[in-house]
């Protein structure tokens, strides 16, 4: 979808609004040219007769003020109109963009990021505002001054109008050379910005870690380079830019080098008279000067019009129609079928196929940057694989509406964000109209009792946007009770459990089996106590699936298996107590595998 086009689609409404503003704007400069109406009269006078001058001068004086409080009054009320109507789109502009949000998929929400999206909800539709608000009156009105000054010249003389049109060509080719690769300039410039918001979020939301470590943003690497690359592209595309601005600007006031001199010539042949040659001198020195307004308009524009573009891909999108195949009680099986996906040029998962059986307790181990967290973003709907299939109950996970996949599917991650509002709104956000009971129960089995009990007003209690208020494990502990709440038949839980000792995971993970036996559940687990209860373990290590089965059957068939386990209890039993850390006869475990040295992600 064109920019041009977008446009007119949400001025849809307010283009009657619009056309009386640009007729009061055509009102407003006719008004302007009453002044040198007046003068030219004046100045006849003046050399008629000097001694009726200033009897001549009253007579004339109503129609100079009449002429200049109907050029105020028309600008007024046409710019009156048209901030009505960029504010109106605006809040239009806005309300479509966050509902197609709403029923844009998971997966290209976050491939997009949050600072590009930002970028066209707020700041491209703000420069909507300039470009309605005041370049359409202004544009219109530096569009026809010229074309009435010209009228009005050819009617006090041809040659003196031709005379101060002739630098206009002039100004053309300076303005051209000015507005050289400004498009393409623009492009550039755009993408850099929306680049620079991305990495200004990531650093606003990493701040706390980066005090921590007396880092400023200067030593936020990232940044530091989104910020050199955005200073260099603007310094270079200002060189480029002001030599060819300079000359236009220049050009458009050199009209009287030619007009004064020939009107002097004409005066002198006694072809013109004083009075003509001082009004087209005095409106040709405005000839041209609306122009200004309307390069700058040209370079205004692709800014708007790449804000434009930008938005077009977020109101492209269309909600998918709920076929509503699966019924709301229904138990859930979950497959991948051969499933690969790659971050950039980074293979990250190869050929992994796997089943996630109606109502059973899966973990996934792994060492870190095996594919864990992807494989539960691609379950969750987040992702989308690169070939092979995500499939609930037959059907692609990536094809269901919004609602299937939310009814059916709940994730947490170890990245937690809580809303501004109470402990009680963040926990009911995906199902408002969940029971006390429901609430005190999925609070229970997240071991947030306690720490709900502790707060100043229990679940009333407020919350600061992020949760900052809380620590990392309490903000993951909510999370986790809100992924209950949601009722979904598969949880996911993506290192949701690295708040916890492993008494802790224990007890979570046997109290998540007794009070929701009917969930299919998918644990990427950070510790291995209670892993042992779960039906099914799968290990992945550099993207494949290396083990797959119950915790007896790989203790039984697998040493990497056990080398885990050993390490597990090595790090439990492990102390400051003496100087030798094998005092109690125990023995240092044997090393993992090469190509597996770790088990967190």
């Amino acid at each position: 979808m064109g920019a041009l086009r977008i446009l007119l689609e949400l001025s849809v409404g307010h283009r009657l609004a619009m056309t009386a503003a640009l007729a009061l704007t055509f009102v407003a400069v006719l008004a302007e040219l009453a002044p040198f109406a007046i003068l030219y009269f004046a100045v006849e006078a003046l050399l008629r007769a000097p001694q009726a001058f200033a009897q001549e001068l009253l007579a004339l004086a109503p129609w100079l003020l009449g002429g200049i409080a109907l050029k105020y009054m028309a600008y007024g009320v046409a710019y009156l109109i048209s901030h009505h109507v960029a504010y109106a789109i605006m809040a239009s502009a806005r309300s479509r963009l966050a509902a197609k949000l709403d029923n844009a998929p998971l997966h290209w929400i976050h491939a997009q990021g949050s600072g590009a999206l930002k970028q066209s909800v707020i700041q491209d539709v703000e420069r909507m505002e300039a470009f309605i608000a005041h370049h359409t009156v202004e544009v219109a009105a530096a569009v026809l001054a010229p074309l009435c000054v010209t009228t009005a010249l050819l009617w006090v003389d041809w040659r003196l109008a031709m005379a101060a049109l002739v630098v206009g060509p002039l100004a053309l080719l300076a303005s051209t050379f000015a507005m050289r690769g400004v498009g393409q300039n623009q492009d550039r410039f755009s993408r850099a910005t929306a680049s620079l918001n991305n990495v200004t979020v990531e650093y606003l939301r990493n701040m706390p870690v980066l005090k921590v470590f007396s880092r400023s943003a200067s030593g936020f690497r990232l940044l530091r380079r989104q910020l050199h690359a955005y200073y260099q592209l603007a310094d270079q595309i200002t060189r480029s830019t002001v030599p060819g601005w300079a000359l236009f600007t220049s050009v458009l006031g050199a009209h009287l080098l030619l007009l004064l001199p020939f009107g002097a010539w004409l005066n002198a042949r006694g072809e013109v008279d004083v009075a003509q040659v001082v009004v087209a001198v005095l409106l040709g020195a405005g000839i041209f000067r609306p122009l200004l307004k309307v390069s700058r308009f040209i370079m205004d524009m692709p800014p708007i019009l790449a804000g434009l573009r930008r938005m077009a891909p977020i109101l492209a999108l269309s909600r998918k129609p709920g076929r509503a195949s699966l019924p709301a009680a229904a138990t859930v099986r979950v497959d991948l079928d051969h499933v690969c996906f790659r971050y950039g040029g980074r293979q990250v998962l190869t050929g992994v196929s796997l089943s996630l059986a109606s109502g059973t307790f899966n973990v996934l181990l792994g060492p870190s940057g095996s594919g864990k967290s992807t494989i539960a973003q691609l379950i969750a709907g987040l992702l989308t694989p690169e070939s092979g299939s995500v499939t609930l109950n037959g059907k692609a996970i990536a094809s269901l509406s919004d609602e299937e996949r939310t009814r059916c599917i709940a994730l947490a991650t170890q990245d937690v964000f809580l809303f501004s509002g109470t402990v009680r709104d963040n926990l009911v956000l995906a199902r408002p109209q969940a029971s006390e009971a429901e609430i005190c129960r999925a609070v229970r089995v997240a071991q947030a009792q306690a720490l709900i009990e502790g707060l100043p007003s229990g679940y009333d209690t407020p919350l600061n946007e992020l949760g900052t208020r809380l620590s990392g494990g309490e903000r993951q502990r909510l999370a986790v009770a809100r992924a209950l709440l949601a009722d979904a038949a598969v949880l996911v839980l993506d290192e949701s459990t690295a708040f916890a000792d492993s008494l802790t995971q224990r007890a979570f993970f046997q109290a998540l089996r007794e009070e929701y036996p009917e969930k299919t559940l998918l644990v990427v687990a950070h510790r291995l106590h209670g892993v042992e209860q779960a039906d099914q373990i799968l290990v992945l290590e550099e993207g494949a699936l290396s083990l797959c089965g119950r915790h007896d059957q790989l203790m039984s068939e697998s040493d990497y298996y056990q080398s885990m386990w050993m390490y597990e209890e090595f790090a439990e039993r492990w102390s400051l107590r003496g100087a030798l850390p094998y005092q109690d006869g125990g023995q240092e475990p044997a090393a993992l595998p090469a190509t597996s040295t770790a088990v967190g992600d």
